[in-house]
């Protein structure tokens, strides 16, 4: 049962993101004639979040209304279906690590809408990404960024990365805030596990077991204040604050260092 029901929603998920990539592809020929490609685009990627997320079961909760574009925001990072839930909730773009690119059919998709590509392995690109989003947040959408630069089993906010806040701090562009986790039903296999993406199982692999799972609840925590400062390491450190306040743990520390004795936290230098 739970094996047809994922080949169910993977067909629905596959339907579904081709359609919304076609009327993208629509709207961005029709740019020549006058329509508003971002705009159009931003409509389309939310509805596209949106069927997604009922096709594999999300049922959003959390509080705080979403911001309205322009808007930086920044997130804490669990696992490939934030880009879905946050797309559901917001008009953006979001800035993706450039191994998202070799996804299947995912990659070439969000590649093709304009979504923004760093290489974390190249220092040079992080000032090519940070010109890209000061161009491309305007009244059309907003930027989401992942500062953390990785996911996690979701016990704790990782260390943020300043290195994409060089724009907010050095123009003191408020910054918005979001709180992402997750929860299953008692009868399913824990969101630890199921949903959040923090070991080596292959994306396909991951995301199909994921799509066995009957529904689960998505909390969305939005920042009920803008954050400001010059600093970017500053600004970075104000963000986690804020962030770690809404956060609400996947699960406790202590319960999974039990449950995976051979874990080792990431380390950032």
């Amino acid at each position: 049962m739970n094996f047809l029901r994922a080949i169910i929603k993977l067909s629905g998920f596959l339907v579904s993101t081709l359609f919304f990539y076609f009327l993208i592809m629509l709207c961005l020929f029709a740019s020549v004639v006058g329509v508003n490609y971002e705009k159009s685009r931003g409509y389309l990627l939310r509805s596209w979040g949106k069927v997604c997320c009922w096709i594999i079961g999300i049922k959003i909760e959390g509080k705080n209304k979403p911001p309205e574009p322009p808007f930086l925001l920044v997130s804490n990072h669990l696992s490939y279906i934030d880009i879905f839930v946050l797309f559901s909730q917001l008009r953006c773009l979001f800035v993706a690590k450039s191994d998202v690119k070799t996804w299947p059919l995912i990659g070439f998709i969000i590649r093709t809408c304009g979504i923004l590509f760093i290489d974390r392995h190249r220092k040079r690109d992080i000032t090519r990404v940070n010109k890209l989003i000061s161009k491309n947040i305007n009244t059309n959408q907003g930027i989401i960024i992942f500062p953390e630069g990785t996911t996690s089993p979701g016990y704790e906010i990782l260390p943020f990365r300043s290195s994409l806040l060089k724009y907010p701090a050095s123009r003191e562009f408020p910054v918005s805030t979001v709180a992402v986790s997750y929860r299953t039903n008692r009868e399913e296999a824990p969101a630890y596990d199921t949903i959040c993406w923090w070991d080596d199982t292959p994306f396909f692999v991951h995301f199909f077991n994921l799509l066995k799972l009957k529904s689960f609840t998505a909390v969305v925590n939005f920042g009920s204040d803008q954050v400001m400062a010059s600093d970017r390491k500053l600004l970075a450190e104000r963000l986690k604050s804020d962030i770690e306040e809404q956060f609400v743990p996947v699960i406790s520390e202590n319960e999974f260092l039990k449950q995976n004795r051979e874990f080792t936290p990431i380390a950032f230098s």
